[in-house]
Protein backbone atom coordinates (compact mmCIF):
# COMPACT_ATOMS: atom_id res chain seq x y z
CA UNK A 1 0.00 0.00 0.00
CA UNK A 2 2.88 2.39 0.81
CA UNK A 3 4.35 1.96 -2.68
CA UNK A 4 0.97 2.46 -4.29
CA UNK A 5 0.50 5.78 -2.53
CA UNK A 6 4.05 6.97 -3.17
CA UNK A 7 3.38 9.18 -6.17
CA UNK A 8 0.29 10.71 -4.63
CA UNK A 9 2.40 11.63 -1.60
CA UNK A 10 5.21 12.94 -3.82
CA UNK A 11 2.78 15.08 -5.80
CA UNK A 12 1.20 16.50 -2.67
CA UNK A 13 4.58 17.18 -1.04
CA UNK A 14 6.02 18.94 -4.11
CA UNK A 15 2.91 21.07 -4.45
CA UNK A 16 2.82 21.95 -0.75
CA UNK A 17 6.48 22.98 -0.66
CA UNK A 18 6.08 25.07 -3.81
CA UNK A 19 2.96 26.79 -2.46
CA UNK A 20 4.66 27.45 0.87
CA UNK A 21 7.61 29.14 -0.85
CA UNK A 22 5.28 31.15 -3.09
CA UNK A 23 3.23 32.27 -0.08
CA UNK A 24 6.39 33.64 1.53
CA UNK A 25 7.30 35.37 -1.74
CA UNK A 26 3.86 36.92 -2.11
CA UNK A 27 3.91 38.14 1.48
CA UNK A 28 7.24 39.84 0.84
CA UNK A 29 6.56 41.54 -2.50
CA UNK A 30 2.80 42.04 -2.94
CA UNK A 31 1.10 45.06 -1.38
CA UNK A 32 -2.22 44.60 0.46
CA UNK A 33 -5.17 44.85 -1.91
CA UNK A 34 -8.90 45.08 -1.36
CA UNK A 35 -11.95 44.34 -3.48
CA UNK A 36 -9.78 42.42 -5.95
CA UNK A 37 -11.56 39.56 -7.74
CA UNK A 38 -8.80 37.00 -8.26
CA UNK A 39 -8.65 33.24 -7.95
CA UNK A 40 -5.91 32.74 -5.38
CA UNK A 41 -6.24 35.76 -3.09
CA UNK A 42 -8.84 37.17 -0.72
CA UNK A 43 -7.58 40.54 0.49
CA UNK A 44 -10.83 41.96 1.79
CA UNK A 45 -10.44 42.47 5.54
CA UNK A 46 -12.81 40.54 7.79
CA UNK A 47 -14.93 43.60 8.44
CA UNK A 48 -15.42 44.15 4.69
CA UNK A 49 -16.42 40.51 4.19
CA UNK A 50 -18.99 40.84 6.95
CA UNK A 51 -20.35 44.03 5.43
CA UNK A 52 -20.75 42.33 2.06
CA UNK A 53 -22.47 39.33 3.65
CA UNK A 54 -24.88 41.65 5.48
CA UNK A 55 -25.73 43.56 2.31
CA UNK A 56 -24.20 46.82 3.53
CA UNK A 57 -23.64 49.78 1.23
CA UNK A 58 -20.19 51.27 0.69
CA UNK A 59 -19.71 55.02 0.65
CA UNK A 60 -17.51 58.00 1.47
CA UNK A 61 -17.41 58.69 4.31
CA UNK A 62 -18.19 55.30 5.78
CA UNK A 63 -18.07 54.21 9.42
CA UNK A 64 -18.17 50.48 10.20
CA UNK A 65 -18.08 48.57 13.50
CA UNK A 66 -17.20 44.89 14.08
CA UNK A 67 -17.07 42.71 17.19
CA UNK A 68 -17.15 38.97 17.88
CA UNK A 69 -19.97 37.94 20.21
CA UNK A 70 -23.76 38.22 20.71
CA UNK A 71 -23.60 41.36 22.84
CA UNK A 72 -25.23 44.48 21.40
CA UNK A 73 -22.82 47.30 20.53
CA UNK A 74 -24.05 50.41 18.75
CA UNK A 75 -22.35 52.77 16.32
CA UNK A 76 -23.00 56.51 16.61
CA UNK A 77 -22.02 59.27 14.15
CA UNK A 78 -22.67 63.00 14.51
CA UNK A 79 -22.30 64.72 11.16
CA UNK A 80 -21.14 68.34 10.52
CA UNK A 81 -24.75 69.57 10.56
CA UNK A 82 -25.26 68.20 14.08
CA UNK A 83 -27.48 65.31 13.00
CA UNK A 84 -26.95 62.23 15.19
CA UNK A 85 -27.20 58.88 13.36
CA UNK A 86 -27.67 55.71 15.43
CA UNK A 87 -30.21 52.94 16.01
CA UNK A 88 -32.63 55.64 17.27
CA UNK A 89 -32.31 57.76 14.13
CA UNK A 90 -31.13 55.71 11.16
CA UNK A 91 -31.17 58.48 8.55
CA UNK A 92 -30.09 62.10 8.60
CA UNK A 93 -31.26 64.99 6.39
CA UNK A 94 -27.68 65.20 5.06
CA UNK A 95 -27.97 61.72 3.50
CA UNK A 96 -26.23 59.56 6.11
CA UNK A 97 -27.79 56.18 6.85
CA UNK A 98 -27.35 53.30 9.29
CA UNK A 99 -28.13 50.33 7.04
CA UNK A 100 -26.89 47.39 9.16
CA UNK A 101 -27.58 47.00 12.91
CA UNK A 102 -26.43 43.55 14.05
CA UNK A 103 -27.64 41.88 17.26
CA UNK A 104 -30.65 44.17 17.19
CA UNK A 105 -32.19 43.54 13.76
CA UNK A 106 -30.65 40.04 13.67
CA UNK A 107 -28.46 37.93 15.97
CA UNK A 108 -25.00 36.69 15.00
CA UNK A 109 -21.63 36.00 16.59
CA UNK A 110 -19.97 37.83 13.68
CA UNK A 111 -21.78 41.18 13.98
CA UNK A 112 -21.20 44.38 12.06
CA UNK A 113 -22.80 47.84 11.85
CA UNK A 114 -22.46 50.41 9.10
CA UNK A 115 -23.17 54.13 8.55
CA UNK A 116 -22.40 55.66 5.17
CA UNK A 117 -22.97 58.59 2.81
CA UNK A 118 -23.07 58.27 -0.95
CA UNK A 119 -19.79 59.55 -2.44
CA UNK A 120 -20.05 63.24 -3.28
CA UNK A 121 -23.22 63.78 -1.19
CA UNK A 122 -21.76 64.13 2.33
CA UNK A 123 -21.57 67.49 4.15
CA UNK A 124 -18.15 69.07 4.65
CA UNK A 125 -16.73 69.52 8.12
CA UNK A 126 -16.00 67.50 11.23
CA UNK A 127 -17.62 64.15 11.95
CA UNK A 128 -17.72 62.63 15.42
CA UNK A 129 -17.95 58.85 15.84
CA UNK A 130 -18.09 56.66 18.92
CA UNK A 131 -19.18 53.19 20.07
CA UNK A 132 -21.67 52.42 22.85
CA UNK A 133 -22.09 49.05 24.58
CA UNK A 134 -25.89 48.90 24.69
CA UNK A 135 -26.50 45.49 26.31
CA UNK A 136 -24.84 42.27 27.39
CA UNK A 137 -26.60 39.28 25.83
CA UNK A 138 -24.70 36.48 27.52
CA UNK A 139 -21.14 36.87 26.24
CA UNK A 140 -18.30 37.84 28.59
CA UNK A 141 -17.29 41.49 28.87
CA UNK A 142 -15.46 43.70 28.16
CA UNK A 143 -16.26 43.22 24.47
CA UNK A 144 -13.40 44.05 22.08
CA UNK A 145 -14.36 45.90 18.88
CA UNK A 146 -12.86 47.27 15.67
CA UNK A 147 -14.01 50.59 14.22
CA UNK A 148 -13.14 51.20 10.57
CA UNK A 149 -13.41 54.65 8.98
CA UNK A 150 -13.14 55.29 5.25
CA UNK A 151 -13.03 58.91 4.13
CA UNK A 152 -11.68 60.72 1.10
CA UNK A 153 -10.00 57.59 -0.29
CA UNK A 154 -8.21 56.86 3.01
CA UNK A 155 -8.83 54.25 5.70
CA UNK A 156 -7.97 53.80 9.37
CA UNK A 157 -9.01 51.27 12.01
CA UNK A 158 -9.40 51.88 15.74
CA UNK A 159 -9.76 49.19 18.40
CA UNK A 160 -11.00 49.11 21.97
CA UNK A 161 -13.10 47.15 24.47
CA UNK A 162 -16.26 48.14 26.38
CA UNK A 163 -18.32 47.00 29.31
CA UNK A 164 -22.13 47.37 29.34
CA UNK A 165 -23.34 51.00 29.14
CA UNK A 166 -19.84 52.28 28.44
CA UNK A 167 -18.99 54.62 25.56
CA UNK A 168 -15.71 54.78 23.70
CA UNK A 169 -13.85 58.03 23.28
CA UNK A 170 -15.20 60.23 20.51
CA UNK A 171 -13.10 60.33 17.37
CA UNK A 172 -13.22 63.55 15.38
CA UNK A 173 -12.69 63.18 11.62
CA UNK A 174 -12.34 65.86 8.95
CA UNK A 175 -12.10 64.59 5.36
CA UNK A 176 -9.57 67.29 4.51
CA UNK A 177 -7.12 66.16 7.22
CA UNK A 178 -6.55 62.45 6.59
CA UNK A 179 -3.40 62.55 4.46
CA UNK A 180 -1.52 60.41 7.00
CA UNK A 181 -4.12 57.61 6.85
CA UNK A 182 -3.58 54.49 4.75
CA UNK A 183 -4.70 54.82 1.11
CA UNK A 184 -7.69 52.70 0.24
CA UNK A 185 -6.60 50.12 -2.33
CA UNK A 186 -8.23 50.09 -5.73
CA UNK A 187 -10.45 47.51 -7.33
CA UNK A 188 -8.10 45.05 -8.98
CA UNK A 189 -4.62 44.49 -10.35
CA UNK A 190 -5.66 44.31 -14.00
CA UNK A 191 -3.19 42.32 -16.06
CA UNK A 192 -0.96 41.84 -13.02
CA UNK A 193 -3.50 39.39 -11.59
CA UNK A 194 -3.03 37.13 -14.61
CA UNK A 195 0.75 37.28 -14.26
CA UNK A 196 0.59 36.39 -10.57
CA UNK A 197 -1.82 33.47 -10.99
CA UNK A 198 0.02 32.31 -14.13
CA UNK A 199 3.34 32.45 -12.27
CA UNK A 200 1.87 30.45 -9.40
CA UNK A 201 0.69 27.78 -11.84
CA UNK A 202 4.03 27.78 -13.67
CA UNK A 203 6.02 27.17 -10.47
CA UNK A 204 3.62 24.43 -9.45
CA UNK A 205 3.85 22.76 -12.87
CA UNK A 206 7.65 22.83 -12.99
CA UNK A 207 8.06 21.33 -9.52
CA UNK A 208 5.43 18.64 -10.08
CA UNK A 209 7.04 17.69 -13.41
CA UNK A 210 10.35 17.20 -11.62
CA UNK A 211 8.95 15.53 -8.52
CA UNK A 212 6.74 13.06 -10.39
CA UNK A 213 9.52 12.01 -12.78
CA UNK A 214 12.54 11.38 -10.57
CA UNK A 215 11.13 8.64 -8.28
CA UNK A 216 10.18 6.58 -11.34
CA UNK A 217 13.89 5.82 -11.82
CA UNK A 218 13.44 3.07 -9.22
CA UNK A 219 10.33 1.58 -10.84
CA UNK A 220 11.53 0.28 -14.17
CA UNK A 221 11.43 3.41 -16.34
CA UNK A 222 14.35 3.40 -18.83
CA UNK A 223 17.44 5.36 -17.69
CA UNK A 224 17.35 7.65 -20.74
CA UNK A 225 14.22 9.28 -19.30
CA UNK A 226 16.43 10.81 -16.58
CA UNK A 227 19.10 12.52 -18.63
CA UNK A 228 19.38 16.21 -17.93
CA UNK A 229 17.84 17.16 -21.27
CA UNK A 230 14.78 15.00 -20.64
CA UNK A 231 14.41 16.25 -17.08
CA UNK A 232 14.83 19.88 -18.10
CA UNK A 233 12.47 19.45 -21.02
CA UNK A 234 9.83 17.91 -18.77
CA UNK A 235 10.18 20.78 -16.30
CA UNK A 236 9.78 23.34 -19.09
CA UNK A 237 6.69 21.55 -20.38
CA UNK A 238 5.26 21.49 -16.85
CA UNK A 239 6.13 25.16 -16.40
CA UNK A 240 4.40 26.12 -19.64
CA UNK A 241 1.35 23.99 -18.86
CA UNK A 242 1.12 25.46 -15.38
CA UNK A 243 1.40 29.03 -16.68
CA UNK A 244 -1.35 28.40 -19.23
CA UNK A 245 -3.46 26.75 -16.52
CA UNK A 246 -3.13 29.81 -14.29
CA UNK A 247 -4.00 32.25 -17.08
CA UNK A 248 -7.07 30.28 -18.21
CA UNK A 249 -8.24 29.70 -14.64
CA UNK A 250 -8.01 33.40 -13.79
CA UNK A 251 -9.82 34.24 -17.01
CA UNK A 252 -12.64 31.85 -16.10
CA UNK A 253 -12.81 33.28 -12.59
CA UNK A 254 -12.88 36.89 -13.81
CA UNK A 255 -15.57 36.09 -16.37
CA UNK A 256 -17.93 34.43 -13.89
CA UNK A 257 -17.16 36.41 -10.73
CA UNK A 258 -19.97 38.95 -11.12
CA UNK A 259 -22.47 36.14 -11.76
CA UNK A 260 -21.57 33.86 -8.84
CA UNK A 261 -18.28 34.23 -6.91
CA UNK A 262 -18.47 30.76 -5.32
CA UNK A 263 -19.13 29.01 -8.61
CA UNK A 264 -16.48 31.14 -10.31
CA UNK A 265 -13.84 30.01 -7.83
CA UNK A 266 -14.85 26.33 -8.04
CA UNK A 267 -14.77 26.33 -11.86
CA UNK A 268 -11.56 28.37 -11.88
CA UNK A 269 -9.78 25.80 -9.72
CA UNK A 270 -11.20 22.96 -11.85
CA UNK A 271 -9.79 24.61 -14.99
CA UNK A 272 -6.47 25.19 -13.23
CA UNK A 273 -6.18 21.54 -12.21
CA UNK A 274 -7.30 20.04 -15.53
CA UNK A 275 -5.05 22.18 -17.75
CA UNK A 276 -2.14 21.68 -15.36
CA UNK A 277 -2.76 17.93 -15.48
CA UNK A 278 -2.70 17.95 -19.28
CA UNK A 279 0.53 19.93 -19.34
CA UNK A 280 2.17 17.55 -16.89
CA UNK A 281 1.03 14.57 -18.96
CA UNK A 282 3.01 15.90 -21.94
CA UNK A 283 6.25 15.90 -19.95
CA UNK A 284 5.93 13.16 -17.30
CA UNK A 285 6.29 9.37 -17.85
CA UNK A 286 3.33 7.15 -16.96
CA UNK A 287 0.84 10.03 -16.79
CA UNK A 288 -1.81 9.52 -19.50
CA UNK A 289 -3.41 12.79 -20.67
CA UNK A 290 -7.03 11.81 -20.13
CA UNK A 291 -6.41 10.47 -16.66
CA UNK A 292 -4.30 13.52 -15.78
CA UNK A 293 -6.98 15.95 -16.97
CA UNK A 294 -9.69 14.11 -15.01
CA UNK A 295 -7.53 13.91 -11.90
CA UNK A 296 -6.56 17.56 -12.21
CA UNK A 297 -10.17 18.66 -12.50
CA UNK A 298 -11.15 16.58 -9.45
CA UNK A 299 -8.15 17.92 -7.56
CA UNK A 300 -9.17 21.45 -8.55
CA UNK A 301 -12.65 20.98 -7.13
CA UNK A 302 -11.17 19.64 -3.91
CA UNK A 303 -8.79 22.61 -3.92
CA UNK A 304 -11.68 25.04 -4.17
CA UNK A 305 -13.33 23.35 -1.19
CA UNK A 306 -10.09 23.68 0.78
CA UNK A 307 -9.86 27.35 -0.21
CA UNK A 308 -13.43 28.04 0.94
CA UNK A 309 -12.67 26.34 4.26
CA UNK A 310 -9.49 28.37 4.69
CA UNK A 311 -11.27 31.67 4.02
CA UNK A 312 -13.79 30.86 6.72
CA UNK A 313 -11.34 29.45 9.28
CA UNK A 314 -7.82 30.66 8.45
CA UNK A 315 -6.32 32.75 5.62
CA UNK A 316 -6.11 32.76 1.84
CA UNK A 317 -2.43 31.72 2.18
CA UNK A 318 -3.60 28.55 3.94
CA UNK A 319 -6.11 28.05 1.14
CA UNK A 320 -3.40 28.27 -1.53
CA UNK A 321 -1.26 25.82 0.41
CA UNK A 322 -4.04 23.26 0.89
CA UNK A 323 -5.36 23.74 -2.65
CA UNK A 324 -1.97 23.07 -4.22
CA UNK A 325 -1.64 19.92 -2.13
CA UNK A 326 -5.03 18.64 -3.31
CA UNK A 327 -4.13 19.14 -6.97
CA UNK A 328 -0.68 17.56 -6.58
CA UNK A 329 -2.12 14.59 -4.69
CA UNK A 330 -4.82 13.92 -7.30
CA UNK A 331 -2.45 14.10 -10.28
CA UNK A 332 0.24 12.06 -8.53
CA UNK A 333 -2.24 9.29 -7.74
CA UNK A 334 -2.81 8.84 -11.46
CA UNK A 335 0.77 7.59 -11.83
CA UNK A 336 0.12 5.15 -9.01
CA UNK A 337 -3.06 4.00 -10.75
CA UNK A 338 -1.26 3.51 -14.07
CA UNK A 339 1.51 1.49 -12.43
CA UNK A 340 -1.03 -0.78 -10.72
CA UNK A 341 -2.81 -1.43 -14.02
CA UNK A 342 0.54 -1.97 -15.77
CA UNK A 343 1.49 -4.62 -13.21
CA UNK A 344 -1.87 -6.29 -13.75
CA UNK A 345 -1.34 -6.29 -17.53
CA UNK A 346 2.13 -7.81 -17.24
CA UNK A 347 0.85 -10.54 -14.92
CA UNK A 348 -2.12 -11.34 -17.20
CA UNK A 349 0.22 -11.57 -20.19
CA UNK A 350 2.42 -14.06 -18.38
CA UNK A 351 5.26 -11.59 -18.54
CA UNK A 352 5.32 -11.47 -22.35
CA UNK A 353 4.78 -7.69 -22.29
CA UNK A 354 7.67 -5.86 -20.70
CA UNK A 355 6.94 -2.96 -18.36
CA UNK A 356 9.12 -0.48 -20.22
CA UNK A 357 6.98 -0.86 -23.34
CA UNK A 358 3.95 0.10 -21.33
CA UNK A 359 5.90 2.96 -19.82
CA UNK A 360 6.92 4.32 -23.18
CA UNK A 361 3.61 4.03 -25.00
CA UNK A 362 1.15 4.63 -22.14
CA UNK A 363 -0.84 1.63 -23.45
CA UNK A 364 -2.25 -1.33 -21.57
CA UNK A 365 -3.14 -3.62 -24.46
CA UNK A 366 -1.45 -6.80 -23.22
CA UNK A 367 -3.02 -9.94 -24.73
CA UNK A 368 -5.03 -12.15 -22.44
CA UNK A 369 -4.27 -15.84 -22.00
Amino acid sequence: MGTRLLFGAVGALCALITALVLNALFAAILPPQQNTPNLLFQHDPEIVRRLRAAGAQFGDPQFSLMWNNFNDLDLHVIDPTGAHISYRNRQSPSGGELDVDANADFMTDRPVENIYWRPGHAPQGDYQVYVHHYANKGAPDPTPYTLRIVVNGRVREFTGALNPREESRRIRVNPTAVEDWEPLAGDGWGWQVFLIVGGWGAALGAMLALGLRLPQRWFGVPPEAFGWKRVLGGMLVGLGGGALAGLLAQGMFSLLFAWNPLMARALGFAVLGSVLGYGLARGTPNLPPRAAVLAGALGGLLASGAFFWALANATDATGRWLGAGMIGLAIGLMITFVRVVMRYAVVRSGGSVRPYRLNQRYRLDAPRR
